[in-house]
């Protein structure tokens, strides 16, 4: 069975490891005996260990469902880190990309995959258990140290689900070579630095040197441990086939080897014992393999970072789905991680001629149909070869000078500055708040000064670290409001935190919890009086929505969402933005990254204008037009601007292209010239940015570097000084943390109207609730657990849609069937005033009213108890209830259903309420138009003690008989067309009216909390309080007989006393579920951390 057995069974060292020369068949030596070559064999072996637990954390967690084979080679699971997953997902990618490529390519010859330092790597059962059809006519061969494959063949021999894969498969008795075989595998033991014996087994066990198979070589960071002439002479001897392809993931320095991130990677590897022999740029390994005998023309290369943006290589939908499985948000570290690794293929075919370009389109390249053609990516080396490149000439005015400031350094990134609270202290001090640290998120404050004895800077009694949020200086003021930020990627904040005259207070939230938002302060030229106001626009929330809208905060009306005319600029997150001047109220937004992890290469100009709208312009193409070939370095994600006496300043993030280089990680943005740094070198990654003494405070920041170890920014200066001529005066003075917030700090703070002015009770302009399409997998319980309302937008709801005219529905139902009705004599019906009546009518007779436009309302019950029993529509209705279902995707809706009530409606609005169920509403035919509002906002909207409804007419946005507190909610809109569906989470205040003169509707009602929590007995409407809350208001009765025999006086003291505390226990609770982003809490949902709100605002009876 094995051709080869009886040769490779000879004991004559033709097997043998050699030293770290290679051994040409050509020119035969005697290999020099290496007294330290052991240990290093095992020490490269021993990265095999950690990558394939990596891998293993990988296929566990992304690849659910699908057959597992890394875990055979892994004795027990480890989890990874979220950034450690997505880089090792991207290379696996990568690899599995290539390899699927090639088996994909038309031809008669039989293909041979020969994976070059392949570890404990499944690959070859990926391919024969995934893709059987695509590996017919492929033999997968394995090659690493003799120790090492001896070890993966007992592994594959033992187990079952690897041996069905292998028919035949047969093990020798060899040491080294050969080491076993079957149809489709060969497993061969050998030092790659002794390519001879290598080369015979593939002959004389495989025939590859007669030029009749096509062969694929798979290296994915193997060579890259070996001295450079034994790679070198892989490399070489690969290209003496005919009909070749070589597929190299390894290393590569962009920027140097002092880059921060490339010194951590170098110096990990140097600590393993496995330093990177040959490690250098991609033109030099591309030079490598051209030196080999690839043509040129036939060989590519891409760092993995550029792969990832590219859509030829992954689509948008491919990119979004990682975030599915875990959140993340370590997007610089991974761009990072990922410039310094790249994909390279070679490929030769004898008779193929390379010199002329278009052959490309007759292969299946790694990039066939990229946009992006098969350069290499820009890079300093190569940028002034390409005419389109503009020639930089730097001059001493240009470049910036590093000083590092002096001992002691407190380390943190992605933190938010903060500017002295007193006018005096304006250029002496800055503070640098939260932030990520080397062990967690920290609410404690830095204070930087050039004196000593400075005041401290204190932080906002924060009950927990933050990052990635924002502080906004007000105008020229010296007060400051921070927005949102996060603990972690699906904990995003809501809090805002106004610092007043020294003092830190709560002030309204922002409407939805976000981070990397972006802020600037804006004054408005308001009478009497200027207005010092922040305008904030996109970010990501818990659930990872990016977000589009543009808010902007007042003291008197907290945050209100500002329209926008003109071109719209895409939902991001991570972008900069910056006024054009101190007084402007228009500026300029750059860059930014979408939802599916691209970053965004544009540059806009907004202006807000008298009636409050926002006019936006895209004007990437003048910026891009400028900077051409290098346009990439515009549009960048995690940058800072800053005022400098150069101009504005955009330095350090990360672009969609390639990394930033020391010579471009600074962008002038009035003249578009980078402005290159000399001196020690920070990671612009993470880190804030203050103007001081002509010059620029850089503080904090650093980057996790992959697996390789953290690196963390000694702050400094950059400036035009020289080295050694600048005194270095400033440093970190001290470190004051976050203390608890007291009750006045905590209690919602609301600016007083001007004197003589009357209160604004106009509502804000409403939020545009979140719509998705949704499709097969898509997970709708993480949407009930994050308990924010959705749309879900074209679903198939069965015929419905189509079949529902009046005609048919009096058919299906009977004309003469009897419903109950609401009449109303007004197109707003109100419960609380109970300006309609109740009617029973024959079916028929109701339909004719609403056809005639009559102000009719139809809520379905019960057919046989409608007082005890709630409706369903199969049971009320089972005709209709054939032609209607809930896809596939709403299952637990399913599951968990308490009703599904039938709603036709004439031209009458539904009054403001909430339900105590989670409900979809499921739109069938005309136009509905709602209004929701958060939990929160129910002590704003005019409910009673113990009232599910409201008499607010939210449909009229200002009104005399509002109450006062409407202005400071939070409404959210929806407008549904037929086939859309609403979810409603449970005490989302909520209204409706239709747009169309018939409206007809299926509510299903579901139950998303704990049954002990529901109240006992029957609950018709789905709208009965809990059980806590119906309990608890009995307390409220019985605590305040406590105090009837007491003074009048003393009794209303101490209520006021208790009543505050469960307001502000409520208030706690909520503010936990916002921060939170509708985690589980003690082991419940977390939408029932929504009723908090109610509770506060029903304990409130105390006062």
């Amino acid at each position: 069975m094995l051709k080869a057995e009886k040769v490779l069974g000879l004991s004559n060292g033709y097997v043998q490891r050699s030293s770290s020369v290679p051994i040409l068949l050509k020119d035969r030596e005697t290999s020099v005996k290496d007294p330290h070559k052991h240990q290093r064999d095992e020490s490269i072996m021993d990265t095999n260990k950690s990558s394939i637990v990596s891998k293993r954390s990988v296929e566990k967690l992304y690849f659910q469902g699908q057959p597992e084979y890394f875990r055979y080679f892994v004795s027990k699971f480890k989890r990874r880190s979220p950034l450690i997953n997505r880089g090792y997902w991207l290379r696996m990618k990568a690899i599995e990309h290539a390899v699927s490529r090639f088996l994909s390519e038309r031809t008669a010859k039989k293909k041979v995959v020969i994976n070059l330092g392949c570890g404990y790597d499944p690959l070859p059962f990926i391919f024969l258990g995934k893709y059987p059809l695509q590996c017919q006519g492929t033999t997968f061969v394995d090659v690493d140290y003799p120790v090492l494959m001896q070890n993966k063949v007992g592994i594959i021999d033992k187990t079952e689900q690897l041996r069905r894969l292998l028919p035949k498969l047969t093990k020798t008795s060899n040491e080294t070579g050969l080491l076993a075989s079957s149809d489709p595998y060969v497993a061969i033991g050998c030092d790659l630095g002794n390519i001879e014996p290598l080369q015979g087994i593939l002959q004389d066990h495989l025939q590859l040197g007669e030029g009749g198979a096509a062969i694929l070589f798979v290296s994915e960071v193997s060579t890259a441990y070996m001295e450079r002439e034994a790679s070198q002479a892989v490399f070489d001897w690969t290209a003496t086939y005919d009909d070749v392809r070589f597929c190299l993931l390894e290393q590569h320095l962009p920027d140097g080897t002092d880059h921060p991130f490339a010194a951590t990677m170098l110096a990990h590897f140097e600590k393993l014992r496995t330093p990177l022999r040959a490690v250098g740029t991609m033109e030099q390994m591309k030079a490598r393999f051209v030196g080999a005998g690839y043509p040129e023309a036939g060989t590519e290369i891409r760092s993995l970072w550029e792969l990832w943006s590219d859509p030829t290589f992954l689509s948008a939908e491919e990119r979004r789905s990682l975030d599915r499985v875990e959140p993340f948000d370590e997007w610089e570290e991974f761009a990072l991680f990922g410039s310094h690794y790249f994909l390279l293929i070679a490929e030769k075919e004898a008779g193929k001629d390379y010199s002329h370009k278009p052959y490309r389109s007759t292969r299946a390249s790694l990039w066939a149909g990229s946009t992006r053609g098969t350069s290499i990516a820009t890079t300093p080396t190569t940028s002034g070869n390409s005419p389109d490149t503009p020639q930089y000439h730097f001059g001493p005015g240009d470049i910036l000078q590093t000083h590092e400031l002096l001992e002691p350094h407190n380390f943190r990134r992605f933190a938010a500055v903060v500017p002295p609270p007193e006018t005096d202290a304006a250029s002496d001090s800055v503070g640098l708040h939260g932030g990520i640290g080397t062990q967690e998120r920290l609410d404690s404050c830095n204070t930087y000064s050039r004196y000593d004895a400075i005041q401290p800077i204190v932080p906002p009694p924060l009950r927990q670290g933050l990052a990635c949020h924002t502080i906004t200086r007000l105008g020229s003021t010296y007060n400051c409001l921070l927005t949102g930020g996060r603990t972690s990627p699906d904990k995003a904040s809501a809090e805002c935190w106004l610092r007043l005259d020294g003092k830190w207070r709560r002030v309204q939230d922002v409407p939805r919890g976000r981070y990397r938002h972006c802020a600037v302060p804006l004054v408005l030229p308001t009478d009497p009086r200027p207005a010092h106001t922040v305008l904030v626009f996109g970010g990501k929330t818990s659930d990872g929505q990016v977000l589009d809208e543009w808010l902007i905060w007042t003291g008197e009306t907290g945050w209100q969402q500002v329209p926008v005319s003109g071109e719209a600029p895409p939902a991001r997150f991570g972008a900069v933005i910056v006024r054009d001047s101190s007084e402007a109220t228009s500026g300029v937004l750059v860059g930014g990254m979408t939802s599916a992890g691209r970053i965004l290469n544009d540059f806009w100009h907004w202006s807000l204008e008298p009636d409050m709208t926002l006019h936006c312009r895209n004007v990437t193409s003048r910026a891009t037009a400028f900077l051409k070939a290098d346009a990439c370095i515009l549009g960048r994600f995690g940058a800072q601007l800053v005022r400098s006496n150069r101009g504005i300043l955009m330095i350090g993030g990360i672009t969609g292209d390639r990394m930033l280089t020391r010579q471009d990680e600074i962008l002038n943005m009035k003249t578009l010239r980078p402005q290159p740094i000399q001196g020690p070198r920070p990671l612009f990654i993470g880190h804030s940015v203050q103007q001081v003494d002509g010059g620029l405070l850089i503080l904090g920041g650093g980057a996790t570097c992959f697996s390789f170890g953290t690196t963390w920014n000694r702050s400094c200066i950059l400036n035009d000084a020289s080295p050694g001529a600048f005194d270095i005066e400033w440093r970190l003075q001290s470190t004051v943390d976050a203390g608890k917030p007291t009750t006045d700090q905590s209690s919602i703070y609301v600016e007083s109207p001007t004197s003589g002015s009357t209160p604004d009770l106009r509502m804000p302009p409403p939020v545009r609730i979140q719509d998705i399409r949704i499709s097969h997998g898509v997970n709708f319980e993480q949407y009930v657990a994050s308990a924010r309302p959705v749309i879900l937008r074209n679903c198939q709801i069965g015929s419905c849609t189509t079949a529902w005219t009046n005609s048919y529905l009096k058919q299906a139902v009977g004309v003469d069937r009897k419903v109950a009705v609401h009449s109303s004599r007004t197109e707003r019906m109100d419960f609380q005033k109970k300006n309609f009546q109740y009617i029973t009518q024959p079916f028929g007779t109701f339909l004719d009213s609403v056809e005639r436009g009559e102000k009719v309302y139809l809520r379905a019950l019960s057919k046989e108890a409608p007082n005890n029993k709630p409706t369903s529509l199969t049971e009320d209705f089972p005709v209709l209830a054939n032609d209607f279902h809930l896809p596939d995707e709403l299952h637990y809706v399913n599951e968990n259903a308490h009703s599904s009530p039938l709603r036709i409606s004439g031209p009458v609005n539904m009054w403001l309420h909430y339900d105590v169920m989670a409900n979809v509403l499921c739109q069938v035919r005309g136009r509905k138009h709602l209004y929701l509002f958060p939990p929160s906002d129910v002590t704003q909207l005019g409910f009673e003690p113990g009232a599910s409804s409201s008499s607010v007419d939210v449909f009229t946005p200002a009104s005399p008989t509002h109450p006062p507190g409407i202005s400071h909610t939070h409404p959210h809109e929806a407008l549904l067309e037929p086939g859309d569906i609403l979810f409603i989470p449970p005490m989302w205040v909520h209204t409706a009216a239709p747009t169309t003169a018939t409206s007809i509707a299926v509510n299903v009602f579901f139950k998303n909390l704990p049954a002990h929590g529901y109240a006992a007995g029957r609950d018709v409407y789905g709208n009965r309080d809990l059980a806590a809350y119906e309990r608890g208001r009995k307390d409220v009765g019985r605590i305040v007989r406590l105090f009837e025999a007491l003074p009048a006086d003393v009794a209303g003291f101490y209520l006021e006393r208790l009543g505050m505390e469960m307001v502000e226990k409520g208030r706690g609770m909520s503010r936990s579920y916002q921060d939170g982003g509708g985690e589980m809490v003690n082991g419940h949902g977390s939408g029932s951390g929504d009723s908090s709100s109610l509770l506060h605002e029903r304990f409130a009876e105390l006062s």
